[in-house]
């Protein structure tokens, strides 16, 4: 059997482990939301790219037809 004093000393280091994987669940769930915001904010810009590439392109097509 175990006595009372390492009873208390292995409850503690139970309460401590449980309140580390907590802390270390939150920071990882606030990460993942983090990236999946910065993941729409790339999309946006990628898009905006895509457009203005194209604009580029127009310009660049009218250029040549008008020399």
């Amino acid at each position: 059997m175990i006595s009372i004093y390492e009873g208390i000393i292995l409850l503690g280091a139970l309460i401590g482990v449980y309140v580390k994987m907590t802390s270390e669940i939150g920071k990882l769930k606030s990460r993942a939301y983090a990236l999946e915001q910065s993941k729409d904010e790339v999309k946006d810009l990628l898009t905006q790219l895509g457009k203005d590439i194209a604009d580029i392109k127009l310009l660049l097509a009218r250029k040549q037809i008008d020399s």
